[in-house]
């Protein structure tokens, strides 16, 4: 039995409003990950701005619940003043809100890669920080 444990992937407020949505195709595509040992953070405040994006789905706010109890998923609060003030230098230096910058910090500071369905949208704010971000994009097949 191996003690390797791969480098969990941070959930960006786009893999987050898509599973609140329903597409089953990335919920699946995420338990296959989960099956995998693949670790998945979901930061709090994206799940936030997921659920406000799908305000009016009766299943939203149950299928995050669903995907938050992955064996191998972590919920990410934003816990105390130090927390809150690295969001803060985030959004300020990124130009990122308040959803996407908790992603961004915590993907900086545990440094782990986002996982999102858009790339080109972290271009810009990786290149802002010092210490690039590390960007996995989930394509669909064909593209």
């Amino acid at each position: 039995m191996s003690d390797f444990s791969p480098t969990p992937h941070i959930l960006d407020s786009t893999i987050l409003v898509d599973v609140a949505r329903g597409d089953a195709d990335l919920i699946g595509f995420l338990q296959d990950f989960d099956r995998a040992g693949q670790a998945l953070v979901i930061p709090s405040l994206a799940a936030a701005g997921a659920l406000l994006e799908s305000q009016g789905l009766p299943d939203a706010q149950p299928l995050l619940a669903g995907l938050a109890a992955f064996e191998r998923t972590t919920v990410a609060p934003l816990d105390g003043i130090h927390q809150a003030a690295k969001l803060a230098d985030m959004m300020a230096v990124t130009g990122l809100g308040p959803y996407d910058a908790h992603v961004a910090a915590i993907a900086d500071v545990a440094i782990c890669p986002i996982l999102t369905l858009n790339a080109a949208h972290w271009d810009a704010p990786s290149r802002a920080l010092a210490q690039p971000l590390t960007i996995v994009e989930i394509a669909e097949p064909d593209e």
